[in-house]
């Protein structure tokens, strides 16, 4: 039986992230041969639902964002430390107490470095250099370090590239809601023509230039984003509300609901610069509809360079002028079970 922590998240049915999905798979879809201890925030909110069997949820009075997601970290991992046979870090902020922690004792540690953060606008200087000393300590801690996007391989110091595992989201949508009367009333626009984007509201994803490009245009943009969860988002929220064809949904978690207007749109439109398989966008590639992306190169390694690609949002905009049919832009089949759960949670298994 293996024990295994998952540090960084904001923890077992958490509705932030990525990382959060990543955690209610592992927690759900795991082997009997595997243990987990997960760390909750005291910002995510308490879940009805019972953890299953062979997971322990430990809620602590840390945020998981911010300054205070450190000392979140550093905490977890004292609390952990000397009980588990294995770590899994979501993010490596707390990596810095390894090394003091295995002077005593030596577990498996298991790093999913995520994106490039230090590249995100909306860290200082010292967040940043804090952050891009924690990637490098990274590959000098960790027995497996995670990307989940071969295109971070680019950061990967030669001497240690054996010792990395690509590794990334998994992708699942909910069929079980179909339009009805309480659906037409609640989002009028699910019966016409839109396109969609899904994204936090951080800079980095661009929502203020794509909503931008709608402004004027005869076609309808859907955006759902956590958009009261910063100065960024609300400035969006003020700035595009008065526009018809912009619909802003803030914070939808109710994936039922997020999964039936993820269908029903005429194409994706996917905006993030500095994610790396971001899971919003494998979440499209399951979902089977065109996708329009921006033109980073870890999204073409997401999308098996199966999409329609722009590197400006006029380029974007004369393409949904020219109202042609967007299914060459569809993912085929043989790419959406590159994001298969199960083929997922195996891979992450055999590290511990």
């Amino acid at each position: 039986m293996k024990r295994v922590a998952i540090i960084g998240s904001h923890g077992l049915y958490a509705n932030y992230g990525g990382w959060d999905q990543l955690v209610k798979n592992l927690a759900e879809r795991k082997s009997d041969e595997v243990n987990y201890i997960i760390f909750n925030s005291s910002d995510s909110a308490k879940s009805d639902r019972v953890p299953p069997s062979g997971v322990t949820v430990k809620r602590l009075k840390f945020k998981a964002s911010g300054f205070e997601g450190l000392f979140y970290d550093f905490w977890s991992i004292l609390l952990c430390y000397y009980s588990v046979d294995t770590i899994l870090f979501l993010g490596v902020q707390g990596l810095p107490l390894i090394p003091i922690l295995r002077i005593f004792k030596r577990i498996k540690i298991v790093s999913n470095v995520g994106g490039i953060e230090w590249e995100r606008p909306k860290f200082g200087f010292f967040s940043k250099t804090y952050l891009k000393l924690c990637f490098r300590l990274a590959f000098i801690c960790s027995d497996t370090v995670v990307l989940d996007n071969e295109y971070y391989k680019i950061y990967t110091p030669d001497k240690v590239k054996s010792g990395t595992k690509i590794i990334p989201y998994g992708g699942e949508i909910d069929t079980s809601l179909s339009i009805d009367e309480e659906i037409k009333k609640k989002y009028p626009f699910i019966t016409s023509d839109y396109f969609l984007s899904v994204s936090r509201s951080l800079e980095d994803n661009m929502i203020d230039e794509l909503c931008e490009s709608f402004v004027g245009s005869k076609h309808s943009l859907v955006l759902i984003s956590n958009l009261t969860n910063s100065y960024y988002g609300k400035s969006i929220l003020a700035k595009y509300s008065k526009y018809p064809n912009i619909v802003l949904i803030n914070g939808l978690y109710f994936k039922p609901e997020l999964d039936l207007i993820r269908r029903k749109c005429k194409a994706y439109i996917h905006t993030h610069t500095l994610c790396g398989t971001a899971p919003s966008l494998v979440e499209m590639i399951i979902t089977g509809v065109p996708i329009l992306s921006i033109d980073k190169p870890q999204n073409r390694f997401t999308l098996y360079e199966t999409a329609f690609f722009f590197s400006s949002f006029i380029e974007l905009q004369k393409l949904i002028d020219k109202e042609i049919d967007l299914s060459d832009y569809i993912p085929g089949i043989i790419i959406r079970e590159c994001y298969n759960w199960p083929r997922i949670i195996e891979q992450y298994e055999s590290l511990y």
